[in-house]
């Protein structure tokens, strides 16, 4: 199963100052080494992780901001706890994911963040 995929958002984000606008959101079902997340300051448990970026896509390059505002930057949901990475488990979250990605995008466009998590909590049971 795909582990990546990009899919259109309904209301596009508008970057200050910048030529381009976010128009995809990029929905991605990885493994992350559990420890200390020197950007945030938080100790973050290893695992399953859908990571939901915003980005823009043109020839050849992909876009994406890093601002602190969660709406621009996109932010990540911890679906199981893992010790070691497993590939198996990737594939299994992402089987149930990925065909949810244009669902998880139409509500990430609306900028309630509360629904996203509860809709891919929910979807991943």
């Amino acid at each position: 199963m795909e582990a990546t995929k990009y899919v259109k958002l309904k209301t596009p984000i508008v970057r200050g100052g910048h030529l381009d606008t976010l128009d995809e959101l990029r929905v991605k079902v990885d493994y992350q080494k559990g420890g200390f997340n020197y950007f945030s300051g938080d100790i973050e448990s290893g695992g399953v992780y859908v990571f939901l970026t915003p980005v823009h896509r043109g020839n050849h390059f992909v876009s994406q901001t890093i601002d602190g505002n969660a709406h621009n930057s996109g932010y990540k949901i911890l679906i199981k706890e893992l010790n070691r990475k497993s590939q198996k488990q990737i594939n299994i979250v992402a089987e149930l994911i990925m065909p949810k990605a244009q669902e998880i995008a139409d509500l990430y466009s609306t900028g309630n963040h509360r629904e996203v998590y509860n809709l891919i909590k929910e979807i991943s049971k």
